[in-house]
């Protein structure tokens, strides 16, 4: 009994190790993230550009959607670093099963779904659902997220062999990611124009990996004062560029910049802000119910990330002008409710499948 009191203070005592905090709020981060994402695609304006002068409102509300692709970059970020932990649970093979296993059925449902809905021929169908449509014709065939991170899975074991064998790994992730900008001036004029979206996103998984990495070797490494400050004017840094690029038409030394340079600042930087945030929201005792429930309502979000993903374009493409005469505001609220739902509802769905599927190969208990 005293064992599990003084662990679940443990678990509940406030956090000074910035990787230690990643961590603890990972799950969280990743709802933001994915809500950060649903707001990109398919939140309507509230407000107006004003003719003349600045508006407060239209520049966040403005700002806060045209920059949500950036919480793909996030997802890239700790996936990053949660292969680094996966990697060592079994061997590859039950690594990959794991990885295939938690997005095959969300990705195969809604193009099934799709296939029957738009008239797919085969050729499409199977185009898309294998990724070679990806590759091949767009990175936008459907779902792009799906077969870029299937990509990052298949080469990640060889990556993190090489990542283990440095001596140095932060100059070794610098180093590769040289190699990456090197390779990309290079094909500039030669690569697919869209496709830049997917390579530009690199960067920010490497440096996810060399964050797991450091996660399980100095996890409760205590970050400084200086350190935090170090990352809000990172986080502001990437904004800044974010607008130039987003607003401005600033281009930032690569092919679609802007999802690389600033995304990648931002992504390397607000989840250890946001995480901290959340923690000192959690342990003030004035507003520790606020924290508490605002991070079991991110992380539950979180729980259901991929489904969420895969469900929103479409379904709200296909009935967001089906709701009734309703403000825009209301629309949007309600809207993005049945999509949380029902991807929630599909995520329970996946869940039971697979252990009624595993159910029959898994070792019965020896009794004695």
């Amino acid at each position: 009994m005293g064992e599990a009191k003084n662990k679940k203070q443990s678990e509940n005592a406030p956090l000074t190790g910035g990787f230690a905090l990643l961590s603890r709020y990972r799950g969280a981060v990743m709802g933001f993230a994915a809500l950060w994402i649903l707001v990109f695609h398919e939140w309507w304006y509230l407000t107006r550009e004003p003719e003349t002068g600045f508006s407060l409102a239209y520049f966040l509300e403005s700002h806060i959607k045209r920059t949500g692709f950036c919480g793909v970059d996030i997802f890239f970020l700790l996936s990053g670093l949660g292969l680094t932990f996966a990697i060592g649970k079994g061997s590859l093979w039950q690594f990959w099963y794991r990885r295939i296993k938690r997005i095959i059925l969300p990705f195969l449902t809604i193009g099934i779904i799709r296939c029957v809905l738009e008239q797919w021929d085969t050729a499409t169908f199977w185009g898309n659902i294998t990724g070679w449509n990806f590759y091949a014709k767009s990175m936008y065939s459907f779902l792009w997220f799906v077969p870029a991170v299937m990509t990052f899975y298949i080469v990640f074991p060889l990556y993190w062999k090489l990542f283990q064998k440095a001596e140095n790994k932060v100059l070794f992730t610098v180093s590769v990611i040289a190699v990456w900008l090197l390779v990309t001036m290079l094909v500039r004029n030669k690569m697919r124009g869209e496709f830049f979206g997917f390579t530009n996103r690199i960067p920010v998984f490497l440096v996810g990996i060399l964050y797991g990495w450091e996660t399980q070797q100095h996890k409760d490494l205590r970050f400084t004062w200086q350190t935090w400050v170090s990352l809000g004017i990172t986080c502001l840094l990437g904004f800044y560029l974010s607008h130039l690029a987003n607003f401005e038409g600033v281009g930032l030394i690569v092919p679609v910049s802007n999802c690389c340079i600033p995304n990648c600042l931002i992504s390397m930087s607000l989840p250890f802000l946001m995480a901290k945030g959340l923690d000192l929201l959690v342990h003030s005792k004035p507003v520790a119910w606020l924290g508490k429930g605002l991070t079991a309502a991110l992380a539950f979000v979180g729980g259901f990330s991929l489904e969420l993903y895969c469900l929103q374009e479409w379904f709200a493409g296909r009935y967001y002008g089906k709701l009734p005469a309703w403000s825009l505001l209301a629309k949007n609220l309600v809207l993005f409710a049945i999509i949380i739902a029902i991807s929630w509802a599909a995520s329970l769905v996946y869940k039971y499948f697979w252990i009624a599927v595993e159910w029959p190969f898994k070792k019965k208990p020896v009794r004695h």
